[in-house]
């Protein structure tokens, strides 16, 4: 990865560079695909301006971001591409053209993982793309929701997991796993 930096109306330091190298190259591990980034940090009126642009295999992502602080306001932009890249990632890999050669079964089954009050299968249709929420995110929408069960992809763990209301009207959460 080519990494490109740019400063206007200041002087780059050594360790303002060496912080901008570390978390560029964090970004690699979200897509090896990355082939140039240009960073352009700019001081004006006590403001400090942070452009990023990536560009790589069937890749150009932009994020931008204003603030006193340069090294907060380089780490937002980091923040933000990484997003992308995560979007991007799952764009490709969730493609619907790709595998037509198989055909998936229409529902799948899932049980508890580990001892709950969560009883027999959960059906996911397989149709339906699971949103993706933190353990937290999935209590607090079952809480405000009216709904029993939620069942989603699971940020922190990388799995699917449920939320569910217990016998005693509290929330609970237990990751699934596929049965068969």
């Amino acid at each position: 990865m080519n990494i490109e930096i740019s400063a206007r109306h200041f002087d780059l330091t050594d360790a303002l560079r060496d912080h901008i190298d570390g978390k560029l190259s964090s970004l690699e591990r979200y897509y090896d695909g990355l082939d140039d980034v240009q960073v352009i940090l700019e001081l004006s009126r006590g403001m400090c301006s942070t452009h990023v642009q990536m560009r790589g295999d069937q890749l150009r992502l932009d994020a931008k971001n204003r603030g006193h602080d340069m090294y907060a306001s380089f780490d937002d932009c980091v923040a933000s591409l990484e997003g992308q890249l995560r979007r991007f990632k799952e764009r490709r890999h969730n493609h619907p053209h790709r595998d037509t050669d198989t055909v998936a079964p229409a529902v799948s089954l899932y049980e508890p993982s580990e001892e709950s009050e969560l009883r027999g299968p959960v059906t996911v249709d397989n149709h339906v793309k699971l949103r993706s929420l933190s353990t937290y995110q999935a209590m607090v929408e079952l809480e405000v929701g009216e709904e029993e069960l939620l069942v989603f992809y699971n940020e922190e763990t990388g799995e699917i997991s449920a939320a569910y209301r217990t016998g005693a009207g509290s929330t609970s959460v237990v990751e699934l796993h596929k049965i068969g």
